[in-house]
């Protein structure tokens, strides 16, 4: 009977050896499928490892020529992205944009950007200038500064086509958004403020030229929107500049011609529009009384004096006046000089 009983115990319950060999049997194969999962994430990984190398290749991060022609292209498109939307095209926005890790190729992409604008645009890159300093707390500033920059850093496009091509409104057509007699409008009336505070010396005080927007019925609303914000929009995309001057204890604003006026508009833009504006019935010397109005002549005097003799005029006694000075000589002479009293006239 205990013989039965012990083969009984051992027909229903497994060998000490046979379940150390399930036991064996199972460990491997839940071993195996912890394994699994490892495997397939180190797979994985070396894969996304791989396509972010691929892709780093394919976008030219080793500066290759692929890499190159890329920021060129950038360099276009932020150019004229910029100058759609009146904006000056910042060195700043440049590195972020277009060149990113790679500024030692800002020189080559920028003349390679040039190149394409010039050849299939018919417009190139112009450097707008300094803003001036005009209030005494401006120049005082810039004294504090150790080392004044002569760059802007800044650059806006300009047409490089013919002269001729550029009144003829077939060729050269104002946007259309919003619309084409907008955006039209718009550079008549900046194009007309610009040329009056030109004629005026550089410089307008805000009474004065509100006297001129009152005598051409928009001292108040223009066909634009209201004045006012058509000079603060102005003044925003670079053609004035609005100058408050408080040194003598009584705050002075004035208006004066901003960077982007003097590149876009500038002394040839004035010209052109004084002369439309006379037609047929201009004085015999009517360039000569434009450049005086515009202060050519002392310009060109100050540059044959430092040609002459190495010196900018005050030894001779020729000084280039600023432009309070010259406002007042304007004022003195607007009976005799037709130009300066055109936006009165």
């Amino acid at each position: 009977m205990p013989l039965v009983r012990k083969r009984r115990a051992e027909a229903g319950s497994p060998s000490p050896s046979a379940s150390s060999d399930s036991e064996s049997e199972v460990a491997p194969t839940s071993r195996n499928t912890q394994k699994t999962p490892q495997r397939r994430r180190r797979r994985e990984d070396s894969s996304e490892d791989e396509v972010v190398y691929s892709g780093n290749e394919d976008g030219g991060t080793q500066g290759d020529g692929i890499g190159q022609d890329q920021m060129v292209k950038k360099m276009v498109r932020l150019a004229l992205a910029s100058e759609y939307a009146r904006q000056p095209i910042r060195r700043v926005e440049i590195g972020l944009k277009v060149l990113g890790t790679h500024g030692r190729q800002s020189r080559v992409v920028f003349d390679e950007a040039q190149r394409q604008l010039r050849d299939k645009f018919g417009m190139e890159m112009i450097e707008l200038p300094i803003k001036e300093k005009v209030t005494i707390s401006q120049r005082r500033a810039a004294q504090k500064v150790d080392k004044a920059s002569a760059s802007s850093k800044a650059w806006i496009l300009t047409s490089i086509l013919p002269p001729k091509y550029h009144t003829n409104t077939s060729i050269l057509l104002p946007p259309k958004v919003p619309t084409s007699t907008i955006e039209s409008t718009y550079t008549a009336l900046y194009t007309f403020i610009i040329s009056v505070i030109s004629l005026s010396g550089g410089a307008l005080p805000e009474a004065k030229l509100e006297r001129y927007l009152k005598r051409t019925n928009a001292d108040q609303y223009t066909p634009i929107d209201k004045t006012e914000k058509l000079l603060a929009r102005s003044c925003k995309e670079g053609y004035l500049v609005k100058v408050k001057d408080s040194s003598s204890g009584e705050e002075i604003i004035e208006y004066m011609v901003g960077p982007r006026g003097k590149v876009e508009i500038g002394d040839d833009g004035v010209s052109g529009l004084v002369k439309t504006v006379y037609g047929n019935n201009a004085v015999e010397d009517l360039d000569r009384r434009i450049q005086r109005s515009l202060g050519i002549d002392d310009d060109r005097r100050r540059k044959k004096n430092v040609a002459l003799d190495g010196t900018d005029g005050a030894s001779s006694g020729v000084k280039d006046p600023p432009a309070r000075s010259k406002r007042r000589d304007n004022e003195r002479d607007e009976e005799e000089n037709p130009v300066g009293s055109t936006a009165e006239s």
